[in-house]
């Protein structure tokens, strides 16, 4: 028996293998997920880096330059391009195509650490980051939700000199982004477009000199006494064993004015400096129609439907819209991928049902024969199935590329 003979002979079997893949397919749809762009592995690596406060020519020669010369050792290096604007530069490396990328990232973090550890500590940062990463970030985007009203300062208690927008990313950022954190299938929630709250230390020279301190001392102070929580051992009790978290973050402006300032004088920070909370400088600026907004950022969980996702969240918008309506404050959608995502499929559907019953309907008009037409009416659909089950059970993703490749195999 021949083996183009055997669907022939064994139909029952075959049947059986075609169904397998079109239930497999069915399952797939609905537990694939669903993201905007998927992750692509490359053969380059990007590294990042900046030196607060210098020249271009200093980041050339104590950065550029060094790193350029240790990425020219590594195995299988094809060619770099890099570049310096202002304090900040780029290096990308490409590698030849065959290439463990990951090993070759873990060489590049070892040698980015090395150059970063050469640097003035505080006030440079070398990072590695791939092709994968990059388009990872691109791809877990998922809604942009603009925030806007002018009553924010009467709602978040506005100090003497604080303005309605900054008044607003605080309600934002404190109150809405954790809301829209909480959602399942968000990784993070961050607002934009204001300035978060900081402590701001500035010295005065003369009560510096005064108190026979440098700068340089009041810095390591910060540094000694400003400490986040860690993690310290198990304590044993009757109940089991427990984590033993210690918090060594000052509690109060007061208790960081206390800071000891060296171990040789007895000034203290408070005495040499002006502590006071305030806001960091604004690092994104956002209007809506012209007036002036806050904003919060919304990314998937990797492995998290989009669609669902887009769907739970516009549901939180319209929650969160009918609590602070009373405020004066509106929310508004400034993008939404998951949308995107949905539009696709709607079209990839449109098209799709259209071809198919056209295909069928020419087939049909040449060839008057209703079994030929349902053996291409029963191929069209298992051939969909099959191939996203064949997506499903190599972890692949629906995004826009795979949907364009289905819509291109309706089209063959």
């Amino acid at each position: 028996m021949r083996l183009l003979d055997l669907p022939v002979r064994r139909p029952v079997a075959v049947s059986m293998v075609f169904a397998g893949m079109a239930l497999l397919g069915l399952v797939g749809w609905q537990r694939m997920p669903v993201e905007l762009f998927p992750a692509i592995q490359g053969d380059d690596l990007m590294v990042n880096f900046w030196r607060a406060g210098s020249a271009p020519e200093v980041v050339e020669r104590e950065i550029l330059l060094p790193l350029q010369a240790r990425v020219a050792g590594l195995p299988d290096v094809a060619e770099s391009w890099g570049w310096v604007r202002g304090a900040a530069g780029a290096l990308r490396v490409r590698f030849e195509p065959g290439t463990d990328i990951k090993v070759r990232e873990l060489e590049m973090r070892r040698v980015a650490a090395a150059i970063a550890r050469a640097q003035p500590r505080g006030q440079a940062s070398v990072t590695v980051s791939s092709t994968e990463e990059r388009t990872a970030a691109m791809g877990s985007f998922v809604m942009m939700v603009h925030v806007l009203g002018g009553a924010a300062g009467e709602v978040a208690g506005e100090a003497a000199g604080e303005t309605n927008l900054e008044s607003l990313f605080d309600l934002t950022d404190q109150l809405l982004a954790p809301r829209f954190a909480a959602v399942h299938g968000v990784s993070e929630a961050v607002a934009v477009g204001g300035a978060k709250r900081q402590v701001t230390v500035t010295l005065d020279p003369l009560r510096v000199a005064a108190a026979g301190v440098t700068p340089m001392d009041v810095i390591e102070s910060l540094r000694r006494n400003l400490r986040e929580t860690r993690h310290v051992g198990d304590l044993e009790s009757p109940n089991g064993r427990r984590p033993t978290l210690v918090d060594g973050r000052p509690a109060t402006i007061e208790r960081i004015k206390r800071f000891g300032v060296a171990a040789d004088s007895p000034a203290k920070l408070g005495q040499v400096a002006d502590v006071a909370l305030g806001l960091a400088p604004r690092q994104s600026h956002l209007r809506v129609n012209g007036e002036p907004a806050v904003g919060v950022v919304i990314h998937q969980e990797q492995g998290a439907n989009l669609i669902r996702l887009g769907a739970a969240l516009r549901e939180r918008v319209e929650e969160l819209r009918a609590e602070i309506a009373p405020l004066g404050l509106d929310l508004v959608v400034g993008g939404d991928a998951a949308q995107a995502i949905e539009e696709q499929l709607g079209h990839l559907m449109k098209l799709g049902v259209t071809g198919y019953f056209v295909a069928l309907l020419v087939l049909f008009l040449f060839l008057r024969e209703w079994r030929a037409v349902a053996v291409v009416g029963l191929a069209v659909p298992v051939s969909l199935l099959a191939a996203v089950a064949l997506l499903y059970v190599f972890g692949q993703s629906l995004n826009v590329i795979s949907l364009i490749g289905l819509s291109l195999s309706i089209g063959l």
